[in-house]
């Protein structure tokens, strides 16, 4: 942390000045603010502007500096242990391996074998194809799309092989979108049939990745299937959830089945981008009927979504229900904002993203590509069952008395109107950004200070917020330009010191219904 203050009266600048690592000072209101000129995520920015104390507050404003980059600091090769037996590192598509809460990088070992088997495509009509994929190694799983689901921590080496085994007729690689290194590791993951290849590689950032096979005519490899995707967790895991999920979308360029069902490679619809299927999780029925995903009025569950493509864009949806918490793109760093309430999150060919459902009410919730064709004629739909008691707070079906009541009176104090604690010291918690906690989103939310008081904010959440002046009505907030953070990450602090009596309103931009109040006296 970094503090800065301005004496009153406060020393003119020159305007207009674009340098980093300055200090400025602008007046607003009749207040002289500071701001320190050096946050990265600005950049160069010109400001500046002549500052004059004519008897209004000083308030000086600090705070930490965002590091230049994300990627963690590692722990050199040497220094590594190999991670818990017990530390699940790769499943089978829906599950998704556990969590990964431990602290520190370690090294997983991940071993897969290629596949090339005629497998279900269609099963309601009988329609198979020949897929290539891949399997957990030693297993006796016949049909290998999706590949396994890897999952490690952000900073962990992954010692991955993969075995083309003997009988295979083609050569296959893996390129993994969470790798850097030569295409993705592909280069050194080349393999003929009989061969075993290996690579170490660390994983420098978090998210849900894509992987698939490089080789040859890489359309083809992976429009048979050769494609999966690895989770890697942030070094502060995300919230825990009741379920987790893993789910890939993806095309198949197939022609007219035969008469005993095969439907063959299409090499012309592939060039035209004329998928006949587009499946979730690698055939039609994947998450329909018996293998519909189940949860609990109540419950909160996490998709890792990945479009594998091979050429379409996913326009992911939830019929019956909303995206509730969604990280765009995948990337789970904190530093990036999250949305919340969305209807449909799009998803780019090679991309992914991670969205959250809460199961409202007792419903069949159809997750779909809302390009609908996709969704009614081509075969991309899956099912998440949600039990339990009905909720006429938020459905019902038919006619109620709903609308007979007396208006409500106005809505008691929010979190601006609790009780005031003197404090200096204020944190924002685990799960501030949580609307459900918006009363301690701020701990304390009201303090009472005296003139001429430091007061820190301390980020003590997983996800960034600011401390913004202004007023917010729980959905959009208009700074007033006293003060303004920035995004302060976890465990960053930033600082104001109050110089005027008054009270003065803050709020988070990004999540508007955390509000609160400083008194100075």
């Amino acid at each position: 942390m970094t503090e800065t203050t301005i004496p009153e009266p406060a020393t003119a600048r020159r305007p207009g000045i674009s340098r980093r690592g300055l200090l400025v000072a602008v007046p607003v209101g009749g207040l002289a603010v500071a701001c320190a000129a050096d946050d990265p995520l600005l950049g160069d920015q010109a400001v500046g502007g002549a500052s004059s104390a004519t008897g209004g507050a000083a308030i000086a404003v600090a705070g930490s500096d965002p590091a230049d980059s994300v990627i963690p600091t590692l722990t050199p090769l040497a220094q590594l242990p190999a991670a818990d037996d017990d530390e699940v590192h790769v499943t089978y598509a829906p599950a998704v391996p556990p969590a990964i809460t431990r602290t520190g990088a370690r090294v997983i070992d991940v071993d897969l074998e290629v596949l090339e088997t005629v497998c279900p495509l269609d099963p309601a009509n009988g329609v198979t194809t020949l897929m290539w994929g891949f399997r957990i190694a030693g297993d006796d799983v016949a049909c290998g799309t999706p590949g396994p689901t890897i999952r490690g921590r952000v900073g962990d080496i992954m010692r991955l092989t993969m075995t083309n085994l003997t009988g295979n007729q083609h050569p296959h690689n893996i390129d993994l979108h969470a790798v850097t290194g030569q295409g993705g590791g592909a280069e050194g993951l080349t393999a003929g049939p009989g061969e075993s290849k290996t690579i170490e590689a660390r994983l420098l950032y978090p998210g849900a990745f894509m992987y698939h096979c490089a080789f040859g005519d890489v359309p083809e490899h992976i429009a048979r299937g050769m494609y999966g995707m690895i989770i890697v967790d942030p070094e502060e895991p995300l919230p825990a959830v009741d379920h987790e999920w893993g789910i890939v979308q993806s095309e198949w360029y197939v022609g007219e089945p035969d008469d005993a069902g095969l439907a063959d490679f299409d090499r012309d619809a592939l060039f035209a981008e004329e998928p006949r299927y587009v499946t979730f999780n690698g055939r039609t029925d994947a998450l329909d009927g018996d293998n519909s995903l189940r949860m609990a009025v109540g419950e909160r569950a996490r998709i890792y979504f990945v479009n594998e493509g091979l050429n379409l864009a996913s326009n992911f949806h939830a019929i019956g229900s909303h995206w509730d918490v969604v990280w765009p793109e995948a990337a789970t760093h904190p530093a990036n904002r999250v949305i919340r309430g969305s209807q449909s999150t799009l998803v780019v060919a090679g991309g992914g993203t991670v969205c959250e459902l809460v199961g409202q009410v007792p419903s069949t919730i159809l997750l779909v590509d809302h390009a609908l064709v996709r969704t009614f004629y081509k075969g991309a739909i899956g099912k998440v069952v949600v039990e339990g008691a009905e909720d006429p707070e938020i459905f019902s079906e038919g006619v109620s008395d709903v609308g007979t009541a007396p208006v409500a009176p106005p809505p008691g104090q929010d979190a601006t109107g609790a009780d005031p604690v003197e404090t200096n010291e204020v944190t924002m918690p685990s799960g501030a950004w949580d609307p459900a906690n918006a009363a301690t989103a701020y701990t304390p939310s009201v303090i009472v200070v005296d003139a001429g008081t430091i007061v820190t904010w301390r980020n003590e959440d997983s996800v960034v917020h600011t401390v913004t002046s202004g007023r917010s009505d729980g959905s959009v907030g208009t700074p007033d330009g006293l003060f303004d953070s920035g995004n302060i990450e976890r465990p960053n602090t930033f600082t104001v010191t109050f110089s005027e009596p008054g009270e003065y309103d803050y709020y988070c931009v990004p999540h508007p219904w955390m509000k609160g109040r400083v008194i100075v006296r």
